[in-house]
């Protein structure tokens, strides 16, 4: 009995430690998406229409994210699963957007 307390309370604090990590992972994801929409621009490779549009969807992202948080403080399994689906979407639109050949 005592050995499933322990197991348990390991559980429980490795959770509440992994839950900063994950929302730091966010942050930098965020971050990192906003600096290849940028480099796009600077390069050549997103007109800047193309960049506005990233860049709206990306702040609707961000938005969306500090809502969640707003909530209860942290983002649920549900909340992160769905937030990273959309992040790969943009990531692939940002991806798509910086090699359709177009110029500025």
């Amino acid at each position: 009995m005592k050995r499933n307390g322990l197991g348990m309370l390991a559980a429980v604090l490795g959770m509440t430690v992994a839950l900063p990590a994950v929302a730091a992972e966010a942050d930098q994801r965020q971050v990192n998406q906003q600096q290849r929409i940028h480099q796009g621009v600077r390069s050549g490779e997103l007109t800047g229409r193309e960049a506005a549009r990233l860049e709206r969807q990306h702040r609707a992202l961000k938005r969306e994210i500090r809502q969640d948080r707003r909530d209860d403080g942290h983002l649920d399994a549900s909340e992160r699963a769905r937030i990273d689906a959309k992040q790969d979407a943009l990531s692939r639109r940002i991806a798509r957007q910086k090699h359709d050949a177009q110029a500025r």
